[in-house]
């Protein structure tokens, strides 16, 4: 057990720098114990060991949270589900270890530790992709609190702040096992720079645009309230978003499947199913936006609507689903292996267009839940013209923090990354917005009814991340490629390096 100790301590202090408890500080030394674990590691079986040990820990104490799920009714399987998730994410970071083995086998000369900052941030990236990837557990989530070294996401992306925690442990571990100037210059000048950095690119950024008057409701409806009358829910939504005048507001924000798709009917407003709902949207010339589990030519999606008066202007499709619980990919059902976590629930289908919304002729978009996690679908939003972000969720599954924080904390760094203004509207919270800066403005707290008014300011202007992406995860995993190829040739050159 105590060879496993520096692992576990590592482990530990990580998963914390994850929560939104404030400790976002302790990555920037809490992989020093684990490097070192690894380090003395002289076989393939003695760094699978380490690395499953502190993978499994960490990943519990991020995700532990993923029990609470009230949506699952049994207790048992809250938990198995949790473990496999940490089994799943364990997966990748044997994959990065086991690299790094690797590659320090093959180059004895070189000190390949100076790897790892590279490999880690290639595979996060990777893993971000495809209908299984994930950006939830990114390292970078831990400097959400500092916000002026993450004013560098708007040209490296999430994935440069990973590279430099990464990097920053590194340097502390070369420190400590040869304490020389060289080296803590070199510590200090990686750790310094990125703040620098970050206060020239924020003092560069100038919020400038028109006003749109947003309305936010949450209105704290539990699942099995929603669940008995979605009707009942229709009307206290009408009735918060009419506590104050809508005379000055442009947009009214409701949150993820608040309305009954039977809104939609034959493509149109269906304006025979409630009274209350014509006469709220015929009151003002304010807009609405709406979460519905719309079914459409015999697909089933979850949808964000745009209401304009009494008509629906236009439909967004959710496109990044939570795998297995909003839908079982095809090739399970084709073997009949559904593994859905939710049994009797039809899967949702996966949108396909970047559906735009206007309001007083500014364009934004308005994605759903999850989606606010993923940078890339923002980023592609706004390259095709969105001028403000909005999310509408329902975090109504999980009764209580760190989910509902850590959920809402993430779409921070979709507003500095473009250089928007991001509203989040939830059912439960955290309803909050977010300006261009990564500032949080306004706020309603989470498993709280209430309804809040903020000024958002539109801009049209592109930042390098949402012109060129993911360039510097690219490079990085074509240096991984690179070494993969030279170490392969030299291999072959010396059969008997390895």
């Amino acid at each position: 057990m105590v060879k496993f100790l520096p692992s576990i301590i590592s482990a530990i202090l990580m998963g914390i720098s994850q929560q939104p408890w404030g400790f976002g500080f302790l990555a920037w030394f809490s992989l020093v114990p684990f490097i070192f674990s690894i380090e003395k590691q002289k076989s393939l079986k003695g760094v699978i060991k380490q690395s499953f040990i502190w993978s499994f820990l960490y990943h519990l104490i991020f995700f532990f949270w993923i029990s609470d799920n009230i949506g699952l009714d049994s207790q048992v399987l809250r938990y198995l589900i949790m473990l496999l998730v940490v089994f799943v994410l364990t997966l990748n970071i044997f994959l990065i270890y086991t690299m790094y083995y690797y590659f320090r086998k093959k180059f004895k000369l070189f000190n390949s530790i100076y790897l790892l900052p590279f490999i880690i941030t290639s595979i996060e990236y990777i893993r971000s992709l495809g209908f299984y990837g994930s950006a939830w557990n990114s390292l970078s989530y831990t400097q959400i609190d500092y916000l002026l070294i993450s004013q560098n996401i708007e040209y490296t992306g999430i994935y440069g702040l990973t590279f430099w925690i990464v990097l920053i442990n590194v340097m502390i571990y070369r420190v400590y096992n040869k304490l020389n100037s060289r080296n803590i210059i070199l510590l200090s000048c990686f750790f310094i720079i990125p703040w620098i950095t970050g206060l020239i690119i924020k003092s560069n950024h100038i919020i400038n645009g028109s006003i749109i008057k947003t309305k936010l409701v949450q209105p704290n409806i539990s699942l099995d309230e929603k669940r008995r009358s979605l009707r009942g829910s229709l009307n206290k939504l009408i009735s918060l978003s009419l506590k104050s005048s809508n005379e000055s507001i442009d947009l009214i924000i409701w949150p993820e499947s608040s309305i009954s798709g039977a809104f939609l009917k034959e493509g149109t407003y269906n304006s025979s199913l409630s009274s209350s709902m014509n006469n709220f949207l015929r009151k003002s010339n304010f807009c609405l936006v709406a979460g519905a589990d719309l079914r459409i030519n015999n697909k089933r999606y979850n949808s964000a609507i745009l209401f304009k008066s009494d008509s629906i202007e236009s439909m967004f499709h959710k496109q990044k689903l939570v795998p297995n619980v909003e839908r079982t990919p095809d090739v399970f059902n084709a073997i009949g292996l559904n593994i859905g976590f939710q049994p009797n629930i039809t899967n949702f289908d996966i949108g396909t267009e970047l559906t735009m919304f206007s309001v007083n002729d500014f364009n934004f978009a308005s994605m759903i839940c999850i989606e606010s996690v993923f940078p890339d679908l923002t980023r592609k939003f706004v390259n095709n013209g969105a001028e403000f972000i909005t999310y509408i969720v329902n975090d109504g599954w999980y009764p209580r923090n760190p989910q509902l924080d850590q959920h809402a904390r993430r779409c921070i760094y979709r507003a500095i990354e473009n250089r928007r203004y991001v509203i989040r509207g939830a059912n439960t919270g955290v309803t909050m917005v977010v300006d261009s800066y990564g500032n949080i403005t306004n706020k309603l707290e989470f498993n709280k009814e209430g309804v809040m008014e903020a000024d958002i300011i539109t801009s049209d202007r592109k930042t390098f991340y949402t012109k060129y992406g993911d360039l510097f995860s690219i490079f990085n995993l074509l240096f991984i490629v690179l070494i993969m190829v030279i170490s392969f040739f030299k291999g072959y050159k010396n059969s008997d390096v390895y």
